[in-house]
């Protein structure tokens, strides 16, 4: 479990402490360019290789990443009093061979929602940026 250093204000995190932090969490949020606006989803996903994997059904994401594949993912989370966001810059890119889905781990990852997501989706990253701070709870 990831466990950020106790601060009283907000600090960045290195690029290591952002991954520590990507791989404590599961959920995060994919940004998508749709035409001239944005549209943003919550995905489950997992961390491998310093790349993000998530699944998805059949539809309207799909059809924008695969116009648009340069996306934004953010995640966030809290242990013992302090908060953290990280936010991911790259590019989308569905697998398509059985071969790099295996390796991936992709196929045990679980959804919170129920329907078939047969789409293999993985973030190439060319940036990765979080900051941790306070709770103010």
């Amino acid at each position: 479990m990831f466990t950020p250093p106790r601060t009283r204000s907000a600090n960045v995190l290195d690029e290591d402490q952002c991954w520590a932090a990507l791989e404590s969490t599961g959920l995060g949020r994919l940004a998508v360019r749709a035409g001239e606006d944005i549209d943003l989803y919550p995905v489950n996903f997992l961390v491998s290789h310093r790349l993000l994997y998530f699944r998805s059904a059949p539809g309207t994401k799909m059809v924008e990443l695969t116009r648009a594949p340069r996306v934004a993912f953010e995640a966030d989370g809290s242990s013992d009093g302090l908060r953290w966001s990280v936010t991911v810059k790259g590019v989308a890119q569905r697998l398509g061979f059985d071969s790099e889905i295996e390796a991936s781990g992709i196929r045990e990852l679980r959804s919170l929602e129920p329907s078939d997501k047969w789409n293999y989706v993985r973030i190439t990253p060319h940036g990765i940026s979080g900051r941790r701070f306070a709770s103010a709870e």
